[in-house]
């Protein structure tokens, strides 16, 4: 799903930067946004979930990680990233034109591109979001764990594992295609699941549609819980993780010349 935000409706943004990587960006970043007369709201590089609420807009100057940190601290604002990172792809600029691409989407406006995110729910818990991936992984290096995997209520398979991963589109790029899973379209109402170094001859990842619940049973060892690279927590022996489709979207900016296969061919072909 896509939408168009016209430069007019930017008139005061957040500013997210991985200190590591953002040495003399933000300046570079506070110094063009002052220049068209747009108010910075705050600039942040720690990772807590308060972020302010009334922007049009948050620039992120980091990579994929810290992206996904943005998400978490501005659910449901819009995100536009300049890749500092190694992979980007969820960046919609490059820092060698960060003033002359700054200036065109406060000139010219932006695409909104809209990725679903999974619901992850531990038990009889509120479900928590991720926009990227949910990663069930054992906790000690030399112990595989044992899934017990249902689709929609009926029992599919058990494995003895390393763990499983569930992604969505979007973190299909990722951890996931690492694991052996597929590039899924940005855009598919899906999300996929995908056992990592599996102790078996015959192993696929599955495509789950979007009315379609996981639900991963530890049958042995506990394991550790991480969304989005967050955490993690540990999911005690016998515990269950429950993943389906969000009706929640992380959304992020894309400039005109973005598209999503021609991302996946610049990144990963």
């Amino acid at each position: 799903m896509s939408d168009t935000i016209n430069a007019a409706e930017i008139r005061r943004v957040g500013i997210v930067a991985n200190p590591r990587v953002s040495d003399g960006y933000v300046d570079r970043l506070v110094a063009v946004l002052q220049k068209n007369g747009v108010e910075i709201s705050e600039v942040r590089d720690d990772d807590q979930p308060d972020g302010a609420t009334d922007i049009d807009l948050v620039f992120v100057l980091g990579g994929d990680g810290t992206m996904l940190r943005a998400s978490r601290m501005y659910p449901g604002q819009v995100l536009l990233g300049v890749n500092l990172g190694q992979v980007g792809f969820m960046s919609g600029m490059i820092p060698e034109e960060l003033e002359t691409g700054v200036e065109k989407v406060l000139g010219d406006g932006f695409e909104v591109q809209e990725y679903r995110m999974l619901d992850v729910r531990v038990g009889d818990e509120e479900p928590g979001l991720a926009a990227n991936d949910a990663v069930l992984i054992k906790k000690r290096p030399h112990q595989l764990i044992s899934v017990d995997v249902s689709i929609g209520g009926e029992e599919l398979f058990a494995f003895r594992c390393d763990g499983f991963i569930a992604a969505t589109p979007l973190g299909s790029t990722a951890y996931a295609l690492s694991a052996g899973g597929p590039i899924i379209s940005g855009d598919a109402g899906c999300y996929v699941l995908v056992p990592i170094a599996p102790h078996a001859l015959v192993s696929r990842p599955l495509v789950l549609g979007e009315d379609q619940v996981a639900e991963l049973e530890l049958a042995g060892r506990e394991a550790l819980l991480s969304l989005d690279g967050a955490g993690p927590r540990e999911i005690p022996a016998g515990g269950r993780v429950e993943i389906r489709l969000s009706g929640e979207s992380v959304r992020i900016g894309r400039t005109e010349d973005w598209s999503w296969w021609r991302a996946v061919r610049r990144t990963f072909l």
